[in-house]
C-alpha cells in the first residue's frame, strides 16, 4: 500500500474501517498456519487466539525508538489493524536506536517509513498512518475503537495526555518509556480500576522547564529495545487474554546491572484523572442497562 493510500486510509470512519474487517474467518488458511505456526504452538494461544488477533486494532502512539521495535513484533505476530500516530521526520540521530530507518529514511516522514516497512514485513494486515502531531483537540478522533493503545512516546505532556484520554474512554493503555540505561513498563486497564493510572504514579508535570528536560536526557539504544520488546510481549499476552498481572505492578528495568523490580501499584485517591472517574455520576443511559 502506497503512502496516499495510507493517508486515504486514514481518513475513513469507523464505520467503514471496522467494515474492511467484518467477515471474521473460522479458520487460518493453510499459509497462515505456516506463517504463525511457532507461536500457535504456545500454550494459551493456539488458532482461536490467533483468529483474535486477526480481528484486534492497536493504537500505537509515537513511531520512534520503541514503536520500530513493538509495532514489528505486532505485526509480525498478525496484529489485523495498526494505527500509528506521529508527526516527527526521521533525523540522523535517531538511526542507532530506531532501526526501522536508514540513511534514506532522513527527513521523510516517521509513520510512513514505519508503516512501509511493515507492509513490507506482513502484507496481510491493515497499517494506518497518521502524521500527526497529538493533541487534546485531536486525540478523540485519532484515539478510539481499538482494544489496546501502546504509548511509546518520549515526553511525558503526552503520556499524561493519553492516559487521560484512556482512563475516560476505558481503553486499554500499555505505557514504556526509557532514560539512560533504565526504562519501565505499565498497564492500565479499565477492567482493573483499583490499580490506578499513569497520573498516579507520576503526578502532571508543573513547568515546560520540566517537561522539556525530560525530553532532552541521553539514552542507550538496546535499552529501547529490551523495553519495546517487554511492551510487545505484554500487549499480545492481554490481546490473547494470557494471565498477567501488571495491571497492578510498575516493572522496572536497569540495564546497568540486569536487575528488574517490580513495584505494587495502588489507585490514588485523590488522583485527578482516575479518581475523578469513579465519582462522575451515571448517566441516564447507564441507570437503565
Amino acid at each position: 500500500m502506497s503512502n496516499f493510500q495510507a493517508t486515504a486510509d486514514a481518513g475513513l470512519s469507523s464505520e467503514d474501517q471496522s467494515s474492511l474487517s467484518s467477515q471474521e474467518p473460522s479458520s487460518l488458511s493453510s499459509q497462515e498456519f505456516i506463517r504463525y505456526s511457532r507461536q500457535i504452538m504456545l500454550d494459551q494461544w493456539g488458532e482461536a487466539k490467533q483468529l483474535k488477533l486477526g480481528q484486534a486494532h492497536v493504537v500505537i502512539i509515537g513511531a520512534g525508538g520503541l514503536a520500530n521495535i513493538a509495532a514489528s513484533y505486532l505485526a509480525g505476530a498478525g496484529i489485523g489493524r495498526l494505527s500509528i500516530i506521529d508527526e516527527d521526520e526521521v533525523e540522523l540521530s535517531n538511526l542507532p536506536r530506531q532501526i526501522a530507518f536508514d540513511l534514506d529514511s532522513i527527513e521523510n516522514s516517521k509513520v510512513y517509513e514505519l508503516a512501509n516497512r511493515l507492509r513490507e514485513q506482513n502484507d496481510h494486515i491493515e497499517i494506518i498512518s497518521f502524521h500527526q502531531y497529538l493533541d487534546p483537540a485531536n486525540i478523540g478522533k485519532l484515539v478510539r475503537d481499538c482494544d489496546l493503545v501502546l504509548d511509546c512516546t518520549d515526553n511525558t505532556v503526552t503520556r499524561h495526555l493519553v492516559n487521560r484520554h484512556c482512563v475516560e474512554q476505558k481503553l486499554p493503555l500499555l505505557s514504556a518509556s526509557v532514560a539512560g540505561w533504565h526504562g519501565q513498563l505499565l498497564l492500565v486497564d479499565p477492567e482493573q480500576p483499583q490499580w490506578g493510572c499513569y497520573h498516579c504514579l507520576f503526578p502532571q508535570i508543573s513547568s515546560a522547564k520540566e517537561a522539556a528536560s525530560c525530553q532532552t536526557l541521553g539514552v542507550a539504544g538496546p535499552m529501547v529495545g529490551v523495553l519495546a520488546s517487554f511492551q510487545a510481549s505484554q500487549a499480545l499476552r492481554y490481546l490473547i487474554d494470557a494471565p498477567s498481572d501488571l495491571a497492578s505492578k510498575l516493572v522496572c528495568i536497569n540495564g546497568e546491572n540486569l536487575a528488574m523490580q517490580s513495584f505494587g501499584r495502588v489507585s490514588d485517591s485523590q488522583c485527578l484523572v482516575c479518581a475523578t472517574q469513579k465519582k462522575k455520576p451515571k448517566s441516564q443511559s447507564e441507570h437503565q442497562q
